[in-house]
This record gives C-alpha cells, sequence and structure tokens, in this order.
C-alpha cells in the first residue's frame, strides 16, 4: 500500500478542485441574487406607485440639508426653509424642486407673517434663499418654438422711439397668436406695420427670457373693446441672459436730483457721504428692480454722475434711493432714458422693491 497516497493532506488536496467549484457557484449565485434584487428595486422606485407614495412623505431636515447644500444657501436661509418646510408642512422637497414655481405661495405666505412682524432682515433673507433656490434648480426649457408659451403670458415690444409695451398672450391658434395691446401703444402710433418682422422678449415661466423674431400680420378689435395684433408663429427663438436682478415695469412720476459726494476717510472712519440737491426736476419711472431703475426725463444728463431719487419705487409708498448712472439713451420722441445702479439704498426699501416684484404686496396696501 503506497503511504503517501493515503494521507490526509493528499486527500485534502484531492477534495479542493471541488470545494473550489463550489465556492465559485455559491458566489455566482449570490452576485446574480443581488443584481436581480437590486434592478427590481431600482425598476420599483421609477414606478408611477412608488414615486407618489414618495411624493407626499414630509420634508426631513436631512432633505433641507442636502438642498442647502446643492443651492450654497447660508445658514440663515437653510433654517428659514426648513422653518417654512415644518410651518405648513411641505410634503416631500425634493419633488417640490422639480419645479420651484410651486414653492411661491409658501414664500408669499412666508413673507406676509415677516411683513406683519417687520422683520427686514427676515424678508432680504427669504428673497435671497428664494433667487437660490430658482437659480440652482430651474429646469432649463428648451424653447424652440413660440407654440410652447402659455397662454397670459406678457411679452415686451420695444418701439423704435425706446418706449416698451407690455403685450399679452390671449390665445394661440395653428399658425399665429392672438396678443392683447395696451392703448397706449395705439395713441401713440407705436403700432408695427401690417407685415412687418417684429422682435418681442417674454419671460418663461423657468424664469428665463427669450426674444423671438415674427411678423406682425393684422390688428382686430374684439367684442369688449380689446386692440390685439394677430403675429404668426415663430422658430426664430434665442435664449438672453438671465439679469441678476428681477425687474418690474412700473410707469410712476418721480423727481430727482444731482448729488455730492464725500469720499470716505479711513482715518476717521468715516463712510461715503452722499448729499442731495435741492434743485429737483420731475422724471417718469419706468422699471424698477432692487439693482437699479430706468428714469425718463426731458434732460440730457450724462452718465457716470450720481443721482437721487424720490418716489413710490414700489407704486405704493414714497421711497428715497441713491443711485449712479450707467447710460444714458435718447429716444426718438425727444426724451431721454436714464439708466441708472443703485449704490446707497435702505433695506426696507429693497425689501418693498423686491415685494412688488415678486407680486407678494399684500393685498391690504395695493389699495
Amino acid at each position: 500500500m503506497n503511504g503517501t497516497n493515503g494521507s490526509p493532506l493528499a486527500a485534502r488536496a484531492a477534495l479542493n478542485p471541488l470545494a473550489v467549484i463550489v465556492i465559485v457557484v455559491i458566489l455566482f449565485i449570490s452576485v446574480l441574487a443581488i443584481y436581480l434584487i437590486t434592478k427590481v428595486l431600482t425598476e420599483y422606485k421609477k414606478s408611477p406607485a412608488y414615486l407618489e407614495k414618495q411624493k407626499h412623505k414630509p420634508t426631513t431636515f436631512t432633505v433641507v440639508n442636502e438642498v442647502a447644500k446643492a443651492a450654497r444657501l447660508l445658514r440663515e436661509e437653510r433654517d428659514l426653509l426648513w422653518a417654512i418646510c415644518k410651518e405648513h408642512p411641505v410634503p416631500n422637497l425634493r419633488f417640490y424642486l422639480k419645479d420651484p414655481i410651486t414653492l411661491e405661495p409658501l414664500y408669499k405666505e412666508e413673507f406676509s407673517l415677516l411683513d406683519q412682524a417687520d422683520d427686514e432682515k427676515g424678508k432680504t433673507f427669504l428673497f435671497s434663499l428664494r433667487g437660490k433656490i430658482r437659480d440652482s434648480f430651474t429646469p432649463t426649457e428648451n424653447m424652440n418654438t413660440t407654440r410652447k408659451i402659455d397662454v397670459g403670458t406678457e411679452l415686451t415690444y420695444t418701439a423704435s422711439q425706446g418706449v416698451h409695451y407690455r403685450l399679452t398672450l390671449l390665445e394661440k391658434q395653428p399658425d399665429s397668436m392672438i396678443l392683447a395691446m395696451p392703448q397706449a401703444m395705439i395713441e401713440r402710433g407705436d403700432k408695427p406695420k401690417e407685415l412687418s418682422k417684429i422682435s418681442l422678449i417674454f419671460i418663461h415661466k423657468t424664469g428665463n427670457a427669450y426674444q423671438l423674431e415674427t411678423r406682425a400680420v393684422r390688428y382686430q378689435t374684439d367684442k369688449s373693446g380689446t386692440a390685439q395684433m394677430i403675429v404668426m408663429h415663430s422658430e426664430k427663438l434665442s435664449p438672453l441672459q438671465r439679469r441678476q436682478t428681477e425687474r418690474k415695469d412700473i410707469e410712476q412720476p418721480c423727481l430727482f436730483s444731482s448729488v455730492t459726494v464725500k469720499p470716505a476717510d479711513s482715518e476717521k472712519n468715516t463712510k461715503v457721504d452722499y448729499k442731495a440737491s435741492d434743485n429737483m426736476h420731475k422724471g417718469i419711472l419706468m422699471d424698477i428692480s432692487t439693482g437699479g431703475c430706468r428714469v425718463t426725463t426731458t434732460m440730457p444728463i450724462k452718465p457716470e454722475q450720481f443721482i437721487f431719487i424720490r418716489g413710490k419705487l414700489n407704486a405704493m409708498d414714497e421711497d428715497v434711493a441713491i443711485g449712479s448712472i450707467v447710460r444714458t439713451t435718447k429716444r426718438l420722441d425727444g426724451l431721454f432714458i436714464l439708466h441708472i445702479r443703485f449704490v446707497k439704498i435702505e433695506r426696507a426699501v429693497e425689501n418693498r422693491i423686491q415685494a412688488l416684484v415678486c407680486d407678494y404686496t399684500l393685498p391690504e396696501l395695493s389699495s
């Protein structure tokens, strides 16, 4: 009998190939099982039933923290967002952010509470939170045809004299759009000629601005007496750069004057001092944002000068601001447009302007 062949070591060596095969089979089955389970779970998470179930789960602080990191929110902005989610309460915030516009009613309600508490600092954080959420989560809309523009959208037409007019999309037809025209556009003779090419600018519900090229076909008046312009549908759309601050068209009388500037003195620890002249002039506020405004005047004021403005900057309350004239343009009707950037404006005034821009103004204040 061969002692070597019958040793325990040889017996264990003879079993090794079989053990290896068994281990390989077990590993294969385990990996396959994990793969199949993962696939099933992944498919389930894509199902309408799962998504609907997740949609109604309450928002947790963990989710708010994830959103805060993605939008680079300040701690105060994050805490405010968390407070809003708890107060309402907000269902799964991840689904809300697929269309940030759905948060607007919550922002508006929070603004109302902050306004009642005279919390101007809180309002500032609310508006900055809103802007960061909008910029971080607003989906990009592929606007390649005017057929995608929603009824009710406002479109801006700039006449040859440099005057801006707001037209409202009333109805979309297979080949054209019906736009309501402001009466001032007719009274001033600023209607484009029939069949002429025109440019219109509009802001999509996502907040993205576009310019479109189309043709004014004809004009009509509906039964209520509303003047209407018929324009052709167009595929000539181009995106415009988003403004750093949202802007609102207004037409409010204002007063303005020159400003004397006393530079800051670091040795005396004094800030820049702006002193407005008592010699006031009349103008018209055409549009406004927290960053600046446009004023029309009969005076050919040169740019790169400081200017004091007094008027209803939010179309209701009389406020003041100091600005710098960035440029001056002359319209064909002889009036001048002052493009102004604010350099000194109180927080409360900024908040009132932003509330106007966002349509958060309380109903009782607008009467």
